[in-house]
């Protein structure tokens, strides 16, 4: 997972004219549409959409079963 910061400035050198292939490369970013979709949120949110979101709650096995009964 890329940090804000780290997106900040794979957005700028990306803004500047460097290839999204290069800089997949340079920072080890897998998925081609990565960049792209960074920009958009960029666009749309500002920082706060480079920021990391996932908050993925994890509940114990007992919590489940209590739930569910």
């Amino acid at each position: 997972m890329f940090t804000a910061k780290i997106k900040q400035q794979v957005l700028s050198e990306y803004l500047q004219g460097t290839s999204s292939r290069l800089l997949m490369r340079k920072y080890g970013i897998k998925g081609s549409a990565t960049i792209h979709q960074w920009l958009t949120h960029f666009k749309l949110f500002g920082i706060q959409g480079l920021e990391n979101h996932s908050k993925k709650t994890f509940y114990d096995y007992s919590f489940k079963i209590k739930v569910n009964a």
